[in-house]
């Protein structure tokens, strides 16, 4: 098993530089597409049924495909300031959004309720996914056009670092359970760990130019792009603990077995989905007040 999980997550890593750093912004824009399609698609088989969810997530594929190509022409350039000026901006507005509205204030009280025992069948849960999905793919997809690779790597850096140190820190000191009902293997102690983590790479990257946290730092003191480091850090648990409450309602332990020793595409990108529209929603407000 860890020799599969070590061996996807090479393949993955391998891929994801040749298409974020060494082929064309469209071939990154493909990729989303292509994942967060296959995302989608494990969202649905656990909220919808599983002819509904194919059907979504085939049309779905269809339309980001085709926005990744017509909606970027004429895009700003990597490194350019140029503003976005399309039908496009009022999309990722509106999806960022309700995506934010969906992880700050209905999952957080989904979660506290821990209702494992639901079914986990629901329209609104579908419909959000395709939301939150959207919100994800299109704010990677504009980020990467207009600042390149690092700035995306920058922020996911975020959720790695929280991911990472929220395990190791949750196995070293143990301690009372984060939320035992949706994930027992989760403690207090790691995710004040994995907080911790988010906000040194914050701190580290904030003086690296080109990174996420540059660019926050350019309009914000040093102790704001802290403090969002740690929300980022939050809003990655959430989306973590969310698919775990939905798999439980489920009685599945993985959302497929598409990815060798990591069961899906949605297990590795729960806590992407969750942040993501987060930073889209930041991104665009900067940019529109300054």
């Amino acid at each position: 098993m860890l020799l599969q999980r070590v061996i996807t997550a090479v393949v993955l890593l391998i891929v994801l530089l040749m298409v974020s750093v060494f082929l064309s912004p469209v071939s990154f824009r493909v990729f989303v597409a292509l994942a967060s399609a296959i995302a989608l698609w494990e969202w649905l088989r656990i909220t919808a049924t599983g002819s509904f969810s194919r059907v979504i997530a085939g049309l779905y594929f269809v339309l980001a495909v085709w926005a990744s190509i017509a909606g970027f022409h004429g895009a700003p350039a990597s490194g350019s300031a140029a503003p976005w000026s399309s039908w496009i901006d009022i999309l990722a507005a509106v999806l960022a959004g309700v995506g934010l509205l969906f992880w700050t204030i209905l999952v957080p009280v989904t979660l506290k309720r821990a209702d494992t025992g639901s079914s986990p069948v629901s329209a609104l849960g579908s419909a959000m996914g395709v939301i939150v999905i959207g919100a994800s793919a299109l704010g990677l997809s504009m980020m990467h056009q207009q600042y390149g690779a690092w700035f995306i790597f920058s922020f996911l850096g975020v959720i790695w670092c929280a991911d990472t140190f929220a395990y190791f820190g949750g196995r070293h000191f143990a301690g009372p359970r984060l939320a035992p009902a949706i994930s027992p293997g989760k403690t207090r102690s790691g995710a004040a760990c994995g907080l911790l983590a988010a906000v040194l790479w914050m701190a580290i990257t904030m003086y690296i130019d080109g990174s996420f946290a540059a660019f926050l730092g350019q309009s914000l003191p040093l102790p704001v792009v802290l403090l969002i480091g740690a929300i980022l850090a939050i809003y990655s648990m959430i989306g973590d603990l969310y698919e775990s409450l939905l798999k439980r309602r489920a009685g599945i332990k993985d959302s497929s077995q598409l990815l060798p020793g990591h069961g899906g595409v949605w297990d590795r990108f729960d806590s992407i989905l969750a942040v993501t529209p987060v930073v889209l929603a930041l991104w665009l407000l900067i940019r529109h007040y300054h």
